[in-house]
């Protein structure tokens, strides 16, 4: 019978199953909306920077990500090192002079800074921005200045720009975007380098697709053999990033998920119903007696005119009998004569009727009776069991009643 419970574990099951599939499809599914505006390493988006990451990645560079603050630079080898700060969120109040003199230090040991937007300004020495004199939210073709080896780039577009305002000899301007100057850069002692661009978008993901973008990145990370830098690490202490599952879920269908998964679970409530009558127990058929059995093997037996198997099955019951409970040897039981001889010495009478009938079911294997005959010599069987069942009863019952006399 199936368990009342039944209904109930299989629709945990289906629940279970979907669920199943609602985490897989949220995890592996591919983004199909790209309002995530942060130049980090994580985001595949149009303004992120995942594509320079493996780009580099490819080009034979050791890239990494930092998720510790600037002192932590003390520890690299700043000559073969590359610093990357996307827009950094500016640090707390507190911890504002040690992390831009920890990049200052960096500077100074032979480290390359890279730095994006009026944030990114702020770690570098002397780094000062101001307001866009044009273009503002707009796009901008910056174009070169100068002989530089980072104007050797050419053209290249970029919006949304904090231009550097804190100009001096030892800054060189590379790029302007009229008369604001949109990439910088400074030398320090040991091959040292600040590089500051006014947006971010140049080495996004979108904005790698442009030629002059893509030589412009690899122009201000320096080469990945030789004598230059191999190491270059992309901040995301200062991005505020955790690389955890969760960062993959932007930009997935998530609203639609939800909304799907809940059309299912209010399907499965639904369809879910209780049984409104009682709950009895089946109906079992009983097998059939041993009578009704007995009953339909001698139909069988009749139908088919067959008298051998009775007389064959009464024989082996009165060896069986005479074996079993009178003691007859087994050797014995061959000859009818000296079966009779042997009951007879046992209990004290003569057993001539016995002796006919074995030898009558004796021929009876090489004979076809007729039912009729078969019949009286199965129930002449049944009678000789009988009468010898009685003669051992008075033969045990005689002993005691001597004793008593």
């Amino acid at each position: 019978m199936r368990s009342p419970n039944a209904d109930r574990r299989t629709v945990l099951w289906v629940l279970g199953v979907m669920m199943l599939l609602v985490t897989l499809t949220a995890i592996f599914a591919p983004a199909t909306s790209d309002d995530d505006k942060k130049p980090t390493t994580y985001n595949p988006g149009a303004a992120g920077w995942k594509g320079a990451y493996l780009l580099l990645q490819q080009l034979g560079y050791n890239v990494s990500r930092s998720d510790a603050s600037a002192p932590k630079l003390d520890e690299a080898d700043a000559a073969h090192t590359t610093y990357v700060l996307a827009a950094p969120n500016t640090p707390a109040e507190d911890a504002q002079k040690r992390d831009y003199d920890a990049v200052e230090r960096f500077l100074r040991r032979g480290g390359r800074v890279i730095a994006t937007g009026s944030s990114g300004a702020l770690f570098l020495p002397g780094g000062r921005t101001g307001k866009p004199t044009q273009f503002v939210g707009n796009l901008c073709n910056a174009l070169p200045e100068g002989n530089s080896e980072l104007a050797q780039a050419g053209s290249f577009a970029l919006y949304d720009i904090a231009p550097w305002n804190a100009l001096e000899p030892l800054v060189r301007v590379d790029a302007r975007c009229g008369a604001d100057a949109v990439l910088v850069h400074r030398k320090y002692p040991h091959g040292g380098a600040m590089i500051y661009l006014a947006s971010a978008e140049p080495f996004s993901n979108r904005g790698l697709k442009q030629d002059q973008s893509l030589h412009l990145l690899l122009l201000a990370i320096g080469p990945a053999s030789g004598d230059g830098r191999r190491a270059v690490i992309f901040d995301e202490f200062y991005r505020g990033e955790q690389a955890s599952p969760s960062d993959y879920l932007h930009g997935l269908p998530l609203r639609s998920l939800i909304v799907q998964t809940s059309l299912v679970l209010l399907f499965l409530m639904f369809t879910y119903t209780r049984r409104s009558g009682p709950i009895r127990e089946p109906l079992v058929v009983p097998r059939a007696s041993p009578l009704e059995f007995v009953e339909s093997m001698g139909a069988l037996y009749e139908r088919a005119g067959v008298s051998k198997p009775a007389t064959d099955g009464a024989h082996r019951r009165l060896i069986r009998f005479l074996t079993s409970v009178c003691g007859l040897p087994a050797d014995m039981a061959d000859s009818s004569q000296r079966a009779a001889d042997f009951i007879a010495q046992r209990f004290g009478e003569s057993q001539e009727s016995l002796a006919a009938l074995l030898d009558r079911l004796q021929a009876a294997r090489y004979e076809t009776l007729r039912p009729r005959d078969a019949l009286t010599l199965v129930r002449a069987v049944d009678a000789e069991i009988e009468r010898l069942q009685i003669m051992m009863k008075s033969s045990q019952s005689q002993p005691l009643v001597q004793e008593m006399k």
